[in-house]
């Protein structure tokens, strides 16, 4: 069985930047708002969410879910170092993951056809 190699690679910039940038609106909102400290989670999750969206905008087939995973991992990993390794901390991570490959794909009209 061989794997057909990916036709478009993910792009390192957008991926750095909106990963990077997520979780420290979400620190920012906190810090400015104290009250949203209880769902600054939620609040990094959406934005997670929605980098991925715009930096896959214009993008089709496998490069979609590959740059959202991206934008979830960093995402996730600078939401880590920033709020510690807490247990509620690595579950609201691995969230985070999935909400960048949700963010990127959803409502696309993606199959999982096309995502090979």
């Amino acid at each position: 069985m061989t794997t057909a190699p990916a036709p478009y690679r993910v792009p390192a910039a957008p991926v750095l930047v909106a990963g990077v940038g997520a979780p420290l609106v979400a620190a920012a909102a906190v810090w400015l708002l104290p009250p949203l400290a209880l769902v600054s989670g939620l609040l990094a999750i959406l934005a997670t969410a929605g980098a991925a969206r715009y930096v896959t905008r214009g993008r089709s087939g496998a490069v979609l879910a590959r740059t959202g995973l991206a934008v979830g991992l960093t995402s996730a990993v600078v939401g880590l170092i920033i709020g510690g390794l807490g247990f509620v901390a690595i579950l609201l991570a691995g969230i985070t993951v999935v909400a960048g490959v949700a963010g990127a794909v959803a409502g696309r009209g993606v199959t999982s056809r096309d995502l090979r």
